[in-house]
């Protein structure tokens, strides 16, 4: 076991000296004392720093359980880590299909054998899938038991299902995947993904929503009609640009026509619609930037949005064209004033749920 897993489980043991801690703590935050307040006065021993909320959460669970404590939801929301993350009542699982050749060309695509195109393993749910070897079920059980240990409600799940284009997976590995996933939430398996969703609706973790991500060019009736039957609801779509020319220079593999039909087709079948977008592409500048995203809402208006900002990876195509000094990265103040400006004109209907790629230090 790696030395930041092993931390990792450390931080997570609840030894008798801790729960003590923890209960002492509790009492603090009931008697109303702010959490970090309570925290800093009931330190762990040695200089070892501070409880983790995942402990606080287990033992006010325990005492509930145990008829010392009534439940106590105020309480609960108050040391939960991150109560942002499921503030709407739903939470969302994120899973990782296994690597697949990706029909994309594209030059701004990082590569790495262990992941799945565009991904790399040091991103948060990349290095669980890894850990997890890819595989439905175990990534979304342990995500599941991980959430509910630091205080999320796990009753409503969004399956968020990443991993490049879903389309050009084979149809036997995509429904598999998704009864596997079912599996997982219903805590039993099932012989078919129909008799996995049918049970569903009367579990105690119920799925209210399947996203996957495909391209504008790998949207057809027939396609929407397979997802339909897989579940799906929301589905993103790697749009990237608006302008055909840097669409062409990034080897996207499709037009902008594409994405109008794409978006058009999906509107039609009632499906959500996510739409990604990338500055900074080769080619790009921040005036044609700031032109190209105001064209996302005349025709397209997707229903969430997500900026990605063009990376310069090694493992990428494109950093051989920065080598040439034919590509040159925004700087870290162009690109600011950039997002800042463009995010003033998104219409209030829609939702920005990322605006920068998770990358760390050593792959840039």
């Amino acid at each position: 076991m790696r030395k930041n897993e092993q931390a990792w489980l450390n931080a997570r043991e609840i030894t008798p000296h801790k729960r003590e801690l923890a209960q002492r703590t509790l009492e603090d935050i009931r008697s109303g004392s702010k959490v970090f307040d309570a925290l800093r006065r009931n330190p762990l021993p040695n200089g070892d720093g501070f409880l983790n909320k995942s402990v606080l959460v287990a033992v006010y669970r325990d005492l509930v359980a145990q008829g010392e404590w009534e439940k106590d939801p105020a309480l609960l929301a108050k040391i939960r880590l991150k109560p942002m993350r499921t503030l709407s009542g739903v939470t969302t699982v994120t899973v990782l299909t296994k690597p697949y050749p990706c029909p994309g060309k594209c030059i701004f695509c990082p590569t790495d054998v262990r992941m799945p195109k565009s991904y790399l393993p040091d991103e948060p749910g990349a290095m669980r899938a890894l850990f997890h070897e890819f595989d439905p079920f175990d990534q979304v059980a342990a995500r599941i038991e991980a959430l509910h240990a630091v205080g999320h409600p796990t009753d409503k799940i969004e399956l968020l299902i990443l991993g490049g284009t879903w389309s050009s997976y084979r149809k036997d590995y995509q429904e598999w995947f998704i009864k596997r996933c079912f599996d997982a939430i219903n805590e039993r398996p099932f012989d078919s993904l129909s008799e996995a969703q049918a049970f569903n609706e009367t579990a105690e973790h119920r799925n209210v929503g399947l996203a996957v991500e495909t391209r504008p060019d790998h949207v057809t009736p027939k396609e929407l009609a397979w997802l339909r039957k897989l579940g799906v609801t929301k589905v993103q779509i790697g749009v990237q640009s608006m302008d055909d020319r840097i669409l062409e220079l990034n080897r996207r593999g499709h037009t902008v026509a594409e994405a109008r039909a794409a978006f058009a087709l999906l509107r039609a079948a009632g499906f959500k619609i996510v739409a990604h977008w990338m500055p900074n592409l080769l080619g790009a500048t921040p005036a044609s930037d700031c032109e190209d995203f105001a064209h996302l809402w005349r025709g397209l208006a997707p229903d969430e949005l997500k900026i990605y900002p063009t990376q310069l990876l090694a493992n990428a195509e494109l950093y051989e064209y920065w080598q040439r000094g034919e590509y040159t990265p925004y700087t870290t103040e162009e690109l600011i004033e950039l997002i800042a400006n463009i995010k003033t004109t998104i219409p209030r209907y829609c939702r920005v749920t990322a605006s920068s790629a998770i990358f760390l230090p050593q792959t840039l």
